[in-house]
Order: structure tokens, then sequence, then C-alpha cells
């Protein structure tokens, strides 16, 4: 009797596992794939904006779009960049093309509770697609002098607006 309970036991101890490994392993499969563009938070789902929590900024949290369409190269994109009111430090962002270190877009300073929706390029690209970075910049109000800064990926999407 013993020896059956105990390999019953373990029978099940060893389905209990594989079933944990098949779940995490789904779920980092759909982390990876389907959720990966999705916004951080309910507040910024429909036009891809990426809302970057306290947790995993570690400036502090700001809103920015991850796919920004143009309708032709001298036209305004919809960059959706805020830094909320709850923040400390001014922040700017500059959007680098990778590929040849050029910067398109400079902000200049965005206070605490100051955003910046729409913009132009300062370099007109021709129609196409673009994967940039953004690179977003912390600053002490006092000082002015920078605090931190780290990258995101960003998509630029020129003359591509009716191909959504």
């Amino acid at each position: 009797m013993k020896r059956k309970l105990y390999s019953n036991i373990k029978r099940m101890t060893s389905g209990f596992c594989v079933a944990i490994v098949c779940v995490t392993l789904t779920s980092l499969l759909l982390r990876l794939t389907v959720f990966d563009d999705m916004a951080i938070t309910a507040t910024a789902a429909a036009d891809e904006t990426s809302v970057v929590s306290e947790e995993e900024s570690e400036l502090f949290p700001y809103t920015i779009s991850r796919k920004v369409y143009f309708d032709t190269p001298k036209s305004q994109g919809d960059f959706q960049i805020h830094n909320p009111e709850t923040n400390k430090f001014y922040m700017t962002v500059t959007i680098i093309k990778p590929d040849t270190g050029e910067n398109l877009l400079y902000t200049g300073f965005i206070k605490p509770g100051q955003s910046r929706e729409k913009a132009a390029l300062h370099i007109q690209l021709p129609e196409g697609i673009y994967q940039c970075v953004a690179q977003i910049t912390a600053f002490d109000p006092e000082t002015l002098e920078p605090s931190g800064s780290e990258e995101r990926d960003i998509t630029l999407y020129i003359g591509q607006k009716a191909k959504k």
C-alpha cells in the first residue's frame, strides 16, 4: 500500500511540474510575440503608445508613441510625448536614426505636466518605414544637469498612413 501511494504521489508531482513548465513557456511566448506591441497600461492602447511605469523606467514614468505615422515627409507625426506632473525631472527626447546616427527630432525641455503631441522631423526622410531610437534624457530642474537617460525603440511610417 505504501509503495502504491508513493508512486501515485510521484506521478502526480511530475505531472504538476510538467504543467507548470508548459504554462510558463506559453506565457513567455505570448509576452514576446502577441503582447509585445501592446501598451503597458490601459490608458495608451489605441494609438500604439507605450507608457513606461516607474518600475520599468529607471528615470521616471513618461509616455511616447512606439509607432508614429506621417502623411508626407513634411507633415507632423503624432508622437504623444508626455512628462507627467508627478515627475520632478525635466525631460528631452531625441529621435535618432541608428544606421546613420542622424538626429531626426529634438524636443527641447519638457517640464512635468507638459506634452509634445505632434512634431515634424528636422531632417526630411523619403517615404518608407524607419526603425529609430528615442533617447529620453532626464534633467535636474534646478541645475539643468543631466540625471540619466534611456532609449526606446520607435518606428516611423512616412507616407504610410493609408497602409496602416
